[in-house]
């Protein structure tokens, strides 16, 4: 019987070692290749880490907003600074308030604290607006006001300026240490919002942005802008054309109780004055009078009524005015005709109709916001203008908010009125947009010559697009539109991460679908670190211990690509080997060409 002979597969000659060796070498830097490229792609955005935190908070009037949300609509401000490890909270208390001080009848323990839990720029570091005498602003001033306005900063800086409703303005003083400046702000006619901010420049040309120093005022406008419209309701009984309804749009009503109206007509009937008998909504900014009142005499001071009117035939102007406290609201004018017979219609401007000939128009209380607080609000304006020459109705009124951007709940005004959501507002999210409706049971009747506006408050999120926005509004009439592209219009909005350093506009690239779009980052995820660092080691031990691994390894040696890589490491490290070689591969070649 032959001797049966074991090889053991343990034995590694000096050239197999050789190889392994050189493969390991060669894994050894890819591994370092591969730490190279994590290190270099790594988030090198993330800045140092912050030491200090300030955060704050502030105080609102609950009669001017109702929840926390714009710091704009502070008046006081509290801010703390601690260790970045502890919780940052400022504290803020009702109780620190000297509401004497206040101009606003809001009972102390009414007010309302919000929280601000960071805030990246403190360096101006209090603002405070007051009126003519001297009382802190919560928010609402009257246009007759003359404000003043006073930014204080924790060092002294360069080109201090107010910005007013987008308008730059320097500083009417600037105090001996240069550590605050000042501002008078009159002239308010014709301001519904007045957008306050203070700032200044580092001696390297660095922005203050801090929201300690941005206010957002509401200016009351006093006169006929209060008393928008008239919607006057007929109807025919016994040959006799009656007044079966008015209703009249009257904005900042503050107190029903003290309103009263007057009538007055054209063709020298006699003026009535109305003390009862009607119903004053502030809520809804209306006043309402139904028949059976406008035709009893114990509703008015004259002891009359509109029964007056009752032989009168062809066209009257019934103007109403309203008072509160005897003070005038503003007035407002409608035109009936009494028909001459009985068989005209009930309600005479059925004969004449008339296309609606309305304008609506779109600003925003911002040119740029920002997509975290505190800012990132914007308040918009939709101003509807009846362009026609008789009175006209609006059904609805639509705003189609731009990608991100989220309507603020019970943030809106009608006619300077706040209204509740759950009367006016509906709110849809159609993807990652927001469509806001107003509407009511009755449209809202305009005047020739007078507008509807509606005011209402929006946020950008963290998916609001960086550059321009495009924000659409719809106004849909009750009569037939003269000029359907007139009832459309739109606002644009920028966005960006800073507003004081905007970033350059990146162009648009059309997007192609049958293209694939290039990977970047390819070792980015956790998952794959770990599996190229699991196959590279199952690889080497592979090579090491298996004899098939052995084998793929001389294979690997013979191969045209590792032998130049061979041929490099000996030129670095080898130079007279390399040279030998190279000599040697020469001749091996002159003599392959003599064969």
């Amino acid at each position: 019987m032959e001797e049966e002979i074991k090889v053991t597969t343990k034995k590694k000659t000096s050239k197999t070692v050789k190889i392994l060796l050189i493969i390991t070498g060669i894994l050894g830097l890819a591994l370092v290749a591969v730490a190279i490229y994590f290190y270099s792609i790594a988030d090198t955005s993330k800045d140092d880490e912050i030491k200090q935190t300030t955060c704050g908070c502030y105080y609102i009037d609950p009669s001017v907003v109702s929840e926390c949300g714009d710091p704009k609509r502070g008046f006081i401000f509290e801010t703390v600074t601690v260790p970045s490890t502890q919780t940052c909270k400022a504290a803020c208390s009702t109780s620190k308030l000297s509401v004497n001080i206040l101009n606003s009848t809001t009972e102390q323990d009414l007010y309302q604290i919000c929280q601000l839990p960071s805030i990246l720029d403190s360096r101006c570091t209090e603002m405070v607006i007051k009126d003519s005498t001297g009382k802190i602003v919560t928010g609402k001033v009257s246009a007759n006001d003359v404000l003043s306005v006073e930014a204080k900063f924790n060092q002294e800086y360069i080109d201090y300026q107010f910005t007013i409703n987008n308008e730059t303005k320097l500083p009417d003083t600037i105090s001996t240490d240069k550590l605050s400046i000042t501002k008078s702000i009159a002239d308010l006619s014709g301001i519904t919002t007045l957008n306050i901010v203070a700032t200044g420049k580092t001696s390297t040309g660095e922005q203050i942005n801090s929201p300690l120093c941005r206010r957002l005022i509401e200016v009351a406008q006093d006169g006929v802008k209060n008393v928008s419209g008239i919607q006057i309701q007929t109807r025919t009984v016994d040959t006799k054309l009656k007044i079966a309804k008015i209703k009249i749009n009257a904005s900042n009503i503050t107190d029903e109780a003290k309103v009263t109206l007057k009538f007055s007509f054209s063709n020298n009937f006699p003026t009535l004055s109305m003390k009862e008998g009607f119903t004053a909504n502030k809520t809804k900014g209306e006043i309402e009078i139904v028949e059976q009142d406008l035709y009893n005499s114990l509703n008015f001071t004259e002891v009359k009524s509109f029964s007056q009117l009752d032989n009168h035939k062809g066209e009257l102007t019934i103007t109403a005015t309203v008072l509160e406290n005897g003070k005038s609201l503003g007035s407002v004018s409608k035109a009936i005709t009494f028909p001459e017979t009985s068989s005209h219609v009930e309600n005479p401007e059925a004969d004449t109709t008339e296309e609606s000939n309305f304008t609506i128009a779109k600003t925003a209380s911002e040119q740029c916001v920002e997509r975290v607080a505190p800012n990132n609000s914007v308040t918009f304006t939709l101003t509807s203008t009846n362009r026609g020459t008789i009175s006209q109705g609006i059904t609805s009124v639509k705003d189609k908010l731009p990608l991100g951007f989220t309507y603020v709940a019970n943030s809106s005004k009608i006619n300077n009125v706040v209204v509740t959501d759950s009367n006016y507002v509906t709110v849809s999210t159609i993807g990652s947009t927001q469509e806001i409706v107003w509407t009511k049971t009755e449209p809202w009747i305009v005047n020739s010559n007078q507008a509807l506006t509606i005011t209402f408050n929006a946020i950008a999120g963290g998916n609001a697009l960086t550059g321009k926005n495009t924000n659409e509004v719809i106004l849909t009439p009750q009569q037939i539109p003269a000029d359907p592209s007139s009832l459309r219009a739109t606002a644009t909005l920028l966005v960006q991460q800073d507003c004081d350093n905007p970033e350059e506009e990146i162009p648009e690239v059309p997007v192609n679908p049958d293209e694939d779009i290039p990977q970047t980052g390819i070792f980015d995820s956790v998952i794959s670190k770990v599996i190229l660092g699991i196959l590279t080691i199952t690889f080497g031990w592979y090579i090491y211990s298996k004899p098939s691994g052995r084998v793929l390894a001389e294979k690997l040696i013979e191969t045209p690509a590792f032998k130049g890589a061979e041929m490099t490491t000996w030129k670095i490290f080898k130079p007279k080997k390399y040279f030998e070689e190279k000599i040697i591969n020469k001749i091996s070649k002159v003599n392959q060409k003599k064969r």
